[in-house]
């Protein structure tokens, strides 16, 4: 059974060639520390009791005082999709969108679970009729509770089951406050995946993942700008949402590939790179020491940082 509880939640990321988990801590003034962090090599074709050992091997050698976890669900069947529907109870929202969810998946009602979020700033323009936007999330049922059971075999309680790239997002809202007002596309790249989320305000948001089909994103930046643009393209003219500003790079930065170069030429938009432990007030000594010794586990905490914030 899943508990409820926002005391003290730790972020899960199950990624592409390993599991992170990343604790934050609340302190006085309301500065957040990233209080405990770490990785493990654990490859997505791992038996689901070698991946509970791998977890639990994290949570002894991270020191993670919290039994409590945030995870993003690793599915490759999950589904995201914006709607925009005429003004309607809750009710027949939530079965217009079992339908939508029955229709991607090709599954029954039974066989899946979804969910959705509503955007607050949905309004109508004067004469047109009222509306209701936001975000459809839904994913087989046996993905889920195949990862609950990894879980609960590692000995955590889930308390929430995320999507990677919403955890992004939000993570985002939460440590650029002075740009939430300005249309970004945020790419949140993972060695074989990247989360495309156009962000039209704080609250609405349009994500889509692509996944590489080559071994890594060196040998794919044309593919990676493809993507991007037709993220770019299909919010603006089919969702009829501002042009995005800029794209934001995050999570594991490819060495190799010349993306600060190169999608700038592909998009014809300015490209930044984004470092969230660097926007942290605070990091602990111990997890800074972690962070020296291997670079590149910055970028492998991203989302797990995202999840985190889930705490309090």
């Amino acid at each position: 059974m899943i508990s409820w509880s926002t005391s003290d939640v730790a972020g899960l990321e199950f990624g592409d060639t390993h599991v992170a988990a990343v604790r934050l801590q609340g302190r006085p003034g309301g500065a957040l520390e990233l209080s405990h962090a770490g990785w493990i090599e654990c490859l997505p074709g791992a038996r689901p009791r070698e991946v509970a050992a791998a977890i639990r091997e994290l949570w002894r050698t991270a020191r993670i005082p919290t039994r409590m976890v945030c995870s993003a669900l690793r599915s490759a069947a999950l589904v995201m999709r914006y709607f925009k529907v005429p003004a309607m109870s809750d009710a027949e929202l939530g079965a217009a969108l079992a339908l939508q969810a029955e229709e991607a998946l090709q599954l029954g009602r039974d066989q899946f679970m979804l969910d959705w979020h509503v955007g607050r700033s949905a309004e109508a323009a004067p004469g047109d009729a009222p509306f209701r936007e936001g975000l459809l999330t839904a994913a087989p049922a046996s993905d889920v509770k195949r990862q609950l059971e990894i879980l609960h075999a590692a000995g955590l309680d889930p308390v929430i089951v995320d999507v990677r790239a919403l955890a992004v997002a939000n993570l985002y809202n939460a440590l650029e406050a002075e740009t939430n007002g300005a249309p970004v596309c945020l790419v949140h790249l993972t060695p074989h995946s990247a989360d495309v989320v156009v962000r039209r305000d704080r609250d609405v948001a349009y994500p889509h993942t692509v996944y590489c089909r080559t071994t890594t994103w060196e040998e794919s930046v044309p593919f990676l700008g493809e993507n991007i643009r037709d993220v770019l393209l299909y919010s603006q003219y089919k969702l009829d949402w501002p042009s995005a500003e800029k794209v934001v790079l995050t999570g594991q930065l490819p060495a190799a590939a010349p993306l600060d170069a190169e999608l700038p030429r592909l998009l014809d938009l300015p490209v930044e790179t984004w470092r969230p432990v660097a926007r942290l007030p605070r990091v602990a000594r111990r997890v800074q020491d972690l962070l020296d010794q291997d670079a590149s586990m910055e970028g492998r905490l991203v989302s797990g940082l995202g999840l985190a914030l889930r705490r309090g």
